[in-house]
C-alpha cells in the first residue's frame, strides 16, 4: 500500500511540474507581443510607423511589421502560435533561416537588427 501511495505521490509531482512549465512558457510566448518588438526599435532610434505591413499573408503569418536600419529592409512577422511558425519554417524554403523569437520571425541581413530582435524579451 505504502509503495503504490509514493508512486501515486512521484506521478501527481512529475505532472504538475510538467504542466507548470507548458504553461509558464505559453504565458512568455504571450507575453511578447509586435508592440514590444516596434518599441524595441525605437528605443534604439530606428523609425518604425506601425501601419507599414510587409505581405505577411505569403508566409501565412498573421501579422507583421516593415521598416529600414541602416537602408536594409527590415520585416518582423508575427505568427498565432510559436508552433505555427515552427511548421512554416519546416515547409517554406524562403523563411528556413531566418531567426525566431517566440512566435515573431526576423526578415533582415544586417547584425544590428538581429540584435536588436533577440534581446526582446
Amino acid at each position: 500500500m505504502k509503495k503504490s501511495l509514493g508512486l501515486f505521490a512521484v506521478v501527481m509531482l512529475l505532472l504538475v511540474a510538467v504542466v507548470g512549465c507548458g504553461s509558464a512558457e505559453a504565458e512568455s510566448e504571450k507575453d511578447l507581443t509586435l508592440d514590444k518588438f516596434i518599441k524595441a526599435y525605437q528605443d534604439a532610434g530606428i523609425e518604425v510607423d506601425p501601419e507599414k505591413k510587409p505581405v505577411f499573408g505569403m508566409i501565412n503569418a498573421k501579422d507583421g511589421v516593415m521598416f529600414t536600419v541602416d537602408k536594409d529592409k527590415v520585416a518582423i512577422y508575427e505568427y498565432e502560435s510559436k508552433k505555427d511558425l515552427e511548421k512554416n519554417q519546416k515547409e517554406l524554403e524562403l523563411v528556413k533561416g531566418w531567426p525566431s523569437n517566440g512566435r515573431f520571425l526576423l526578415e533582415a541581413y544586417n547584425e544590428k537588427s538581429q540584435q536588436i530582435f533577440e534581446n526582446v524579451k
